[in-house]
């Protein structure tokens, strides 16, 4: 293959593999939320059947300091939030529960059902954001629950920071998810009898699609911009050493006809 191939054959290769590095992990649900008001106890108890799960916790929410008071949460009820100080990905992930469980495509303005997706599945590779994944959080007095919470705060726990989880509630798993958490369970001695789930199931619902559309344009952007670029460099660095190959080649001619 000539130079005129292998470059931008490579550039483009190469860009491609960064931008889906960047899609599948950029998460941009931040840039939405960074004028979230606190919610406090009072809001909850003015609030009556609203849904407070998922929103920013304020100083009076009641944190979570270890497996035994996330035992003592009524399941659909109680609310609180938690300052873990460790997290364990699991690598098992759950259906969002506002996705669709199959598939659907539309056709000249008729809608058909295709195949259902699974309820749980333990592959990293979730294209369009169906699922969240399961976590174990380490609480301050190092015991731990399982828990979903939003890729945000799981990314900076991980990272070491200090971080102050949405208001969650405990909620269920399915047999399913339970029979592919329980060896990571045992193995940290996290009991599987519910979940903190702390996402504002409402909002990522109605935020999906410019999520995906976001991190679709970003890695697009940076794959474009990778390759122009990489394409430009790679040709001129072989450019730069063919005109030293030239220089050494005169070089040697005028010293042989010199002698």
């Amino acid at each position: 293959m000539s130079r005129k191939t292998i470059i931008p054959a490579a550039s483009v290769l190469l860009s491609l593999v960064c931008a889906s590095l960047l899609f599948l992990n950029w998460n941009p649900e931040a840039l939405f939320r960074q004028e979230e008001t606190p919610v406090t106890r009072n809001d909850i108890e003015q609030g009556g059947t609203e849904d407070f799960t998922g929103s920013a916790a304020g100083e009076d929410i009641p944190r979570l300091t270890g497996a035994a008071d996330f035992s003592e949460m009524i399941s659909g009820l109680d609310y609180a939030t938690a300052e873990p100080v460790g997290i364990v990905p699991t690598g098992v992930y759950s259906l969002k529960p506002w996705v669709s469980h199959y598939n659907t495509r539309t056709y000249k303005g008729r809608t058909s059902t295709g195949s259902r997706r699974a309820e749980v599945s333990t592959s990293g590779l979730d294209i369009w954001g169906s699922y969240n994944p399961y976590y174990l959080l380490e609480l301050p007095d190092h015991t731990y629950i399982l828990a979903q919470i939003p890729q945000t705060e799981a990314d900076a726990i991980a990272r070491g920071e200090s971080v102050t989880l949405p208001i969650g509630q405990k909620a269920g798993m399915t047999d399913a998810a339970r029979s592919r958490v329980a060896a990571v369970c045992g193995e940290y001695g996290a009991d599987m009898d519910g979940v903190f789930y702390a996402f504002d199931n409402e909002w990522q619902e109605e935020h999906h699609t410019t999520l995906l559309l976001l991190r679709f344009g970003a890695a697009a952007l940076l794959w474009f911009v990778l390759a122009v670029g990489l394409t430009l460099a790679g040709n001129h660095i072989f450019r730069q050493k063919e005109a030293a190959k030239g220089k050494g080649a005169n070089q040697c001619s005028k010293n042989k006809s010199l002698s």
